[in-house]
């Protein structure tokens, strides 16, 4: 329960940033406010796609998750892994704050998962 918490304050934190860099970036400016969407090249409105997904528990953006785990922003990454335990309950051994190759050996236990493999056999993927 308390990774979950620490999880909820961060979401939280992390939105509030959004808002306020959001607010001071567009406050002059007449461009649209940000959409939520996964296709989208804004960090913002793709985190913002993945709160939502996380929030309504969308198990149908899974695999967008699994994708944001391969982000260079830390922040990103938290947000995605956190939506994936929430929705799945696995986390695959991923961290988001480990070295790229740490990542990438959990982010194709993810892969091997959403391709169908059971959980136990995404588990075994690059040995572990």
């Amino acid at each position: 329960m308390a990774s979950r918490c620490a999880y909820d304050v961060c979401v939280t934190t992390y939105w509030r940033l959004t808002i306020v860099l959001a607010g001071l970036a567009l406050g002059g400016c007449s461009s649209p406010a940000p959409q939520a969407s996964f296709r989208s090249a804004d960090p913002v409105e793709r985190t913002m796609a993945a709160a939502q997904t996380i929030r309504d528990g969308d198990q149908s953006h899974v695999r967008d998750l699994i994708i944001m785990l391969d982000s260079s922003d830390p922040a990103v990454r938290m947000i995605a892994i956190g939506g994936l335990e929430r929705l799945t309950g696995e986390t695959f051994g991923y961290d988001y704050a480990a070295t790229a190759p740490k990542r990438l050996i959990a982010i194709d236990r993810w892969v091997h998962w959403e391709k169908g493999d059971t959980v136990e056999d995404a588990k075994q993927a690059n040995g572990s």
